[in-house]
């Protein structure tokens, strides 16, 4: 027996060594919580914020060949406005530095590197106290606008023996002309004001790609075949929103991000800038005539708003509410922007911590190259930018980026949120991912940079960004 209660009392006195142990490391665990929380936080640097807008009219006064479709198009009429929306972002330490970003978003298919650097030399005699690298533009992806240089689609669009239709080269003099006068407008209307952010969704954007048993894959294949096994990529459903206001918290302008590039009536022979323009027109009529609305389109090079099964009820569903597509898709966005602007007006920024990086790096070439029906701007090196404004990172590309790129980008991030811009400085075609490819089809077999450049722009991409929090 006395051995028996040697035994107990040895695991007794031993349990509660263990448990004291226990606690002890748990008290000094949460004690460290507590010192780490305690401790005086790195606050990054914060500056009054200067902001102004403009707009600008990019409708051809004439006809012009439609770029995006793989046939001919002359435009027949006007079905709704191009617009080029241009905000202009500046601010000011007590100590005098400066940061500047002047940001345009074009109802355009593309953006052309050289389009962007003439844009630069018209507005730096004008613009004296403007960092002009610090411009950048991005494309909205409208199929139903005109190109920039003749050619570039290797004869497809070609318009020399057309009388009456406007050149792509005569439109983009005709561009950059209205939006040299939209940039030097709104650097020059340059306030106080404030911004916050707010995150929305809306289902808009829909992945595109059928993936079939056999392996393969097709851009808006039907999947009510029998061999259909899946929806190749992932959708991202958010609406990322930048409101500005001045000083008397009158709205001046938002800027909605989404993955999903404007092309629901992308096969029409008319000029449009496809859903934006009544995107804008439902936004306006909700809030005031004159907003200023910056549309971006995410990595979305696998994405479009068109539905890709269900679509009897989602037809069904539009008929009951007396709306077109392009109205279904405006109403969406319009309420993510009414639900996000009542949590961001609640608290309006000031003063913030603004930095802005222009980045230009080399990507590698795949091999073996199989090169598109248009010409695309050289990677070696690309151009990108990557700002902070506040909680906020924003990250430009120059490619139809397939969406899983933009998530490793998104995730990676230290922003509380981050903006990512496609279709941006200059235009490098699609950027498809590994499985895209295996699974082949349009979008995945004909690209400059494949999925090792990919990683590339993703880990470059992440390493700048997180940097501005450093």
């Amino acid at each position: 027996m006395s051995i028996k209660r040697a035994v107990r009392s040895l695991l007794f006195f031993g349990t509660l060594s263990v448990l004291a142990c226990r606690n002890v490391e748990s008290e000094s665990m949460a004690e460290a919580t507590q010192q780490l929380a305690a401790a005086p936080q790195k606050k990054a640097p914060e500056s009054a914020l200067y902001v102004g807008w403009a707009s600008a009219d990019i409708t051809p006064q004439g006809p012009v060949a439609l770029v995006g479709q793989l046939r001919k198009r002359i435009s027949k009429s006007v079905l709704d406005p191009l617009t080029a929306t241009v905000l202009a972002v500046e601010t000011r330490g007590p100590d005098g530095t400066k940061e500047q970003a002047i940001m345009i978003s074009c109802d355009v298919l593309f953006i052309r590197k050289s389009i962007q650097e003439r844009l630069r030399k018209l507005i730096e005699p004008k613009l004296p106290d403007f960092d002009v690298d610090k411009l950048f533009m991005n494309a909205t992806h409208t199929h139903t606008a005109p190109g920039f240089i003749d050619g570039a689609f290797k004869g497809l669009y070609d318009v020399s023996q057309d009388e009456g239709v406007m050149k792509a080269s005569e439109y983009a003099s005709f561009f950059l002309e209205r939006i040299a006068e939209a940039v030097v407008e709104a650097w020059r209307a340059r306030q106080p004001g404030g911004m916050n952010w707010a995150l929305g969704h809306a289902v808009v954007g829909l992945n595109r790609r059928a993936h079939y048993f056999d392996g393969s894959s097709v851009m808006y294949g039907p999947t009510q075949q029998d061999n259909f096994s899946h929806i190749e990529g992932y959708e991202d459903h958010g609406v990322e929103m930048l409101f500005f206001w001045e000083a008397d918290r009158k709205l001046t302008g938002i800027v909605i991000n989404l993955a999903c590039p404007s092309q629901e009536t992308e096969g029409l022979s008319v000029i449009s800038a496809d859903f934006w323009h009544d995107t804008r027109k439902e936004i306006r009529n909700r809030f005031a005539n004159n907003l200023h609305i910056l549309a971006q389109c995410s990595a979305a090079g696998d994405i479009s708003p068109h539905r890709m099964f269900r679509k009897r009820a989602e037809d069904t569903m539009r008929e009951r509410r007396g709306l077109s597509w392009r109205q279904e898709i405006a109403r969406r966005i319009a309420n993510a922007v009414e639900d996000g602007l009542a949590c961001a007006e609640r608290e309006i920024q000031t003063k913030i911590d603004f930095k802005h990086v222009v980045a230009r790096i080399d990507l590698p070439l795949y091999e073996p190259s199989s090169l598109p029906f248009y010409e695309t701007d050289s990677v070696q090196p690309v151009e990108f930018h990557v700002i902070r404004l506040g909680d906020v990172a924003l990250a430009t590309n120059p490619f139809e980026l397939y969406l899983d790129y933009g998530v490793r980008i998104e995730a990676r991030s230290r922003a509380t949120l981050t903006f990512l811009v496609q279709l941006s400085c200059q235009h490098s075609g699609y950027l498809p991912t590994e499985k895209a490819i295996r699974g082949g089809g349009y979008s995945a077999d004909k690209f400059v940079v494949g999925p090792q450049g990919g990683q590339v722009l993703v880990d470059e991409t992440v390493k700048r960004i997180n940097a501005l929090w450093d």
